[in-house]
């Protein structure tokens, strides 16, 4: 099994140090399996396995939820978000830090895509925040940080995966990642008002009730995105890609109809872009199905069970491992690749020590989060320091007190269940 390790995975992991697409990295790496052990995989497994990585029209949902985030954002909602949030916390020190986060808490319930996030908030608040005397690294940081919120706070295309991928009620998941995305938001605040007292960050004057009123209004219809989304769960009135569907007619009823931002040429640019973003999510999936099928052939499953069962049986310890293991993890892979190839590996041990999917799922998210804002691969690290016309260097130094926080945070998932279990319990029972 050690020499096939070797090859599977070393493959990959040269793939993605050249730089190569994590698809056609993953296609590489299968492929030298193959090759490498020809009498192990039949030919039929192959194209069986890119066929079968998809094999559920619950994927579909994944494009529209990526097409109900680029719709919301193209009709002039996250400047409206971002109006909301500066009459709510701007008035308090270092309030731009604030708005920005809190704007990403907010969006987060349109859009469910961490980069996205960090594209629309990004693009409005780090050159305000950088006006404001900000350093621009601090803006970056602030930026990548809270953009992590948007895929737990529902609608979430990781949970999605992971709800697909571990046969487990995606309803759930949604309603799962409430809490934890609203004491994710909590939790930043609290580092950035630590560091804006410290540093001395401005504060703009109160804007007033009215002026809260009026914001609250423009963005109630965007609000009420994931209403219709977690009623639609919960409810049991839909499936998670109906309910996708609905989401993504609403958004545009209300960017073009409603708001009258979004025209036609607008429209299409972002059914180009969910387009784009989405076959890069699918096609990981996809070939995840012929890796899936190699690992599990190999008994890696089974041997991570034995193992882990060898140190300990109890399930708080086994989610720590397991919450550890995808931090690290999370350094040098991307989120979807972690969710499609390595937490299917640890599900079958999760559920033999008694661990709840759905508290699961949400450590296994967070934990993957955090590799978008820790180097050396840290997606959102780049995205955001490019924004702010920053060095890497520094905004990685600046990021360090909101990586703690988070970090602290998943600690305290995996110590208190009922951080993640208790609102499904209160829906679903």
């Amino acid at each position: 099994m050690i020499a096939e390790l070797l090859v599977l995975f070393g493959a990959l992991l040269l793939g993605l140090g050249l730089g190569i697409p994590v698809f056609l990295a993953m296609s590489g790496a299968a492929a030298a399996y193959t090759l490498a052990f020809w009498p192990k995989v039949p030919t039929f497994i192959v194209g069986q396995g890119f066929v079968q990585g998809l094999d559920s029209y619950n994927f579909a949902a994944i494009v529209f939820f990526f097409l109900v985030g680029e719709v919301m954002n193209a009709g002039g909602i996250s400047q409206r978000l971002m109006r909301l949030a500066r009459a709510c916390v701007g008035h308090v020190r270092g309030g731009l830090s604030h708005v920005n986060i809190l704007a990403s808490m907010v969006f987060a319930g349109v859009s469910g895509s961490a980069a996205a996030d960090a594209a629309a908030i990004g693009s409005v608040m780090i050159p305000a925040m950088k006006r404001e005397g900000y350093p621009a690294a601090y803006a970056a940081a602030v930026t990548a940080a809270s953009a992590t919120i948007g895929p737990i706070i529902p609608p979430s295309i990781p949970l999605v995966v992971f709800g697909l991928f571990a046969l487990t009620s995606i309803g759930k998941l949604f309603v799962a990642g409430v809490v934890p995305g609203l004491l994710m938001g909590l939790f930043l605040l609290v580092a950035s008002y630590v560091i804006s007292r410290r540093r001395g960050y401005p504060a703009a004057d109160w804007a007033g009730w009215r002026e809260l009123a009026r914001a609250a209004g423009s963005s109630l219809l965007a609000l009420a995105m994931p209403l219709i989304v977690v009623i639609g769960l919960v409810g049991g009135v839909a499936t998670v890609t109906e309910v996708g569907a609905v989401a993504t007619v609403y958004a545009i009823v209300v960017s073009t109809l409603v708001y009258r931002e979004l025209d036609l040429g607008g429209l299409w640019q972002s059914f180009i872009r969910a387009g784009t973003d989405s076959a890069k999510v699918l096609a990981i999936i996809s070939i995840a199905g012929l890796f899936i099928w190699i690992v599990g052939n190999m008994g890696l499953a089974r041997a991570l069970a034995g193992w882990v069962g060898g140190l300990t049986g109890d399930p708080l310890l086994v989610l720590a491992i397991f919450a550890t293991a995808l931090l690290v993890a999370g350094t040098v892979l991307e989120p979807v690749t972690i969710l499609v190839v390595l937490v299917p590996l640890m599900i079958p041990t999760a559920q033999s020590v008694g661990i709840d999917l759905t508290q699961f799922g949400i450590v296994a998210v967070l934990a993957t989060l955090l590799g978008l804002i820790t180097p050396p691969v840290g997606f959102l690290i780049y995205l955001t320091a490019a924004q702010a016309g920053a060095q890497v260097h520094h905004e990685v130094r600046e990021l360090v007190p909101f990586i703690t926080a988070l970090v602290l945070l998943l600690a305290a998932l995996v110590l208190f269940p009922p951080l993640t279990l208790w609102l499904p319990g209160l829906f679903f029972g």
